[in-house]
């Protein structure tokens, strides 16, 4: 018959006293065999895909409105040049400052100041991670156009380079490495609605280059 009392074992009658160390060996089962990352991803990240929105208030017209420029999308295609992290997806918020004020034509003369927030997932030494968020700020931005004639956005204004792009959380780093959100209108389509007034805009493609 064994019953335990205390730190004493009565075995066979027989009382055996087990050290304290030992008990809390015994006890308290093996080790974790790994443990979650929580923090700030090392090195920096470049992304092949973004998709999103973009939207103006008032609505942009030729030479007023958008006074106010938001934007909201996710990253995907991304690849950090630390080889222990791995990137699933990222979803970005941005507020844009300066330029659009005059409307359509203000736009294409560049925006002065953007800055996203973006939320990451992903791996850590092959084990989920919790990533701290980007805070990435970027000196304005220019109207350029792709191969496919579509719209869109090159980031930061190539007039703040280098060092246009400066990166705290996350993926910290000052870059100077352009990166591009295109929308899914043609630079034809994009200026006659700006008659009528753009409320919101589509992101169909672009890329996320890091430093």
């Amino acid at each position: 018959m064994r019953m335990s009392i205390g730190r004493k074992v009565l075995l066979s009658g027989i009382v055996v006293v087990m050290p304290l160390a030992l008990v809390a060996i015994a006890t308290s089962g093996p080790a974790s065999a790994s443990t979650k990352f929580s923090g700030n991803a090392p090195g920096t990240v470049s992304c092949t895909s973004i998709t999103g929105k973009v939207s103006f208030k008032p609505p942009l017209k030729l030479t007023t409105g958008g006074t106010t420029i938001k934007a909201k999308g996710a990253f995907s295609g991304c690849h950090g040049t630390n080889p222990a992290v791995s990137i699933t997806s990222g979803k970005f918020k941005a507020a844009i400052t300066g330029g659009a004020t005059q409307g359509c034509a203000g736009l294409a003369s560049g925006t002065s100041s953007e800055t996203f927030t973006v939320k990451w997932k992903g791996d850590y030494n092959g084990t989920k991670a919790k990533f701290t968020a980007s805070t990435i700020v970027v000196k304005g931005s220019t109207i350029v156009t792709n191969g496919a004639s579509d719209e869109g956005f090159e980031l930061p204004n190539p007039s703040h380079e280098p060092g246009g792009t400066t990166v705290t959380g996350s993926f910290a780093a000052t870059s100077s490495s352009e990166s591009y959100a295109y929308t899914t209108e043609t630079a034809s389509a994009f200026s006659a609605a700006c008659g009528s007034g753009i409320h919101s805009v589509d992101l169909g493609s672009g890329s996320l280059n890091g430093a």
